[in-house]
């Protein structure tokens, strides 16, 4: 999907934090080497109604796709919602990594670690849930 400039913010920050109004969770992309960073809002451009995840970090010179939902319970929904971003996006930057920054973390039983696993294969990804803050180093 073209994505439009006005809608992209680029930055070579060492940290990058993000934080929506509505979520308590927070991340922090780290970039040690200064990279050139892509910081996108899918709310923000794809069509009301959609399921997106709030926010998505470029960074083709790592080359690495982070994808972020923060979120204050429903883990399902948020797999949901990075899944729909993933799709609607068409990104070929590989790897891509998601993250899930939720209040509580769920529990991680057999059942849960499965559909993790599932979540990953299906969306040719890595998915980590995170509590509170999450944070990450490219």
């Amino acid at each position: 999907m073209k994505i439009p400039d006005h809608q992209k913010r680029v930055t070579s920050n060492p940290k990058i934090p993000v934080k929506t109004p509505r979520a308590a969770s927070t991340f922090t992309l780290l970039n040690p080497k200064r990279l050139e960073v892509t910081v996108l809002e899918p709310e923000q451009f794809f069509p009301p109604g959609q399921w997106n995840c709030d926010f998505v970090f470029q960074a083709p010179a790592a080359p690495a796709e982070v994808y972020v939902e923060l979120k204050g319970s429903d883990f399902l929904h948020a797999l949901d919602q990075l899944a729909n971003t993933i799709k609607l996006l068409k990104s070929p930057l590989q790897p891509k990594q998601c993250f899930v920054v939720i209040r509580r973390s769920p529990t991680m039983d057999t059942k849960m670690q499965k559909l993790l696993l599932d979540f990953g294969r299906r969306n040719k990804c890595s998915i980590k849930p995170k509590t509170q803050h999450g944070e990450h180093s490219l």
